[in-house]
């Protein structure tokens, strides 16, 4: 490819990646790009860079902060007599069941060796895995044969209180001495194939923020019925009884991930251009 082509390229691909990074409703991806790919360890760790942004954001600023001003929080929020939002364990599993629905074979999955739902144990390999990690700290990237699928496991750290508390006050937990900053588990990332097409990429990326946005959606249901339910709009609950819409809660989660996530790929794709260099 001669150096005027590549530059037109990149202006395209930059152009689109913009638009699914800033823009809530993307359109459909430009043909131009579909033959650039990038290695699937890159995909999973951008993705895991957004839900880290995600998780952090739900568990500081809803979670922590709405229970200041007495927001009701419950693992048990999906019964019909109870009336409280979604713990961030179990936000992080809504967002994975919209991903398991959607077309992307794309698998999210949050785990731990002390688990208080036993589906969250990690068995096998994974655990294997997850023992060294919680020692280094370090993500770790390999293929899991059992499952016939690149995974990517990420340390789970305990960074706000609620958290610790919640774990070692619950009934059912095998563990009750957690402290901040423990790893207190993984997340994990699935993909079957080694590499990936950038518009693949930018579909999982666009699927994901959907989960995000359903997961936050259902929190919103949930408290409305609430006997007097927080105000819900472009305020947060750090300054006072009030909890943000959907729209600005996922404004602010593009405002805090879109531009990381932009400067990351671009250098991966001026990477591999020089690596495909004679």
């Amino acid at each position: 490819m001669n150096q005027a082509l590549k530059l037109f390229v990149y202006c395209l691909l930059l152009a689109v990646v913009l638009v699914y990074l800033f823009v809530s409703a993307p359109p459909p991806l430009a043909e131009n790009i579909q033959g650039k790919t990038l290695p699937s360890r890159l995909a999973l760790e951008l993705l895991q860079q957004e839900n880290a942004h995600v998780r952090e954001l739900y568990t500081k600023e809803i979670v922590g902060e709405g229970k200041k001003r007495k927001i009701n929080f419950s693992e048990d929020w999906k019964l019909a007599e109870i009336h409280a939002g979604l713990l961030p364990a179990q936000f992080l599993r809504e967002t994975a069941r919209y991903l398991e629905r959607s077309k992307v074979h794309l698998g999210l999955f949050l785990g731990s060796d002390y688990a208080i739902n036993q589906a969250n144990q990690f068995e096998g390999e994974q655990k294997v895995v997850f023992e060294k990690m919680k020692y280094t700290r370090e993500a770790v990237y390999f293929y899991y044969p059992d499952a016939q699928r690149y995974t990517y496991m990420f340390p789970d750290v305990a960074v706000v209180n609620a958290c610790v508390d919640c774990h070692n006050d619950h009934e059912n937990s095998p563990k009750n001495d957690w402290r901040l900053n423990d790893v207190m588990g993984a997340t994990t990332w699935t993909y079957p194939q080694e590499r990936i097409t950038v518009d693949a990429f930018l579909q999982m990326l666009t699927v994901l923020r959907q989960g995000f946005r359903v997961a936050y959606e259902q929190f919103l249901g949930e408290i409305e019925k609430m006997p007097v339910p927080p105000k819900i709009g472009d305020h947060w609950p750090r300054e006072g009884y009030y909890v943000p819409s959907a729209d600005q809660f996922m404004q602010e989660v593009r405002n805090r991930s879109s531009v990381s996530t932009l400067n990351r790929l671009m250098l991966s794709m001026i990477e591999s251009d020089k690596e495909e260099q004679p």
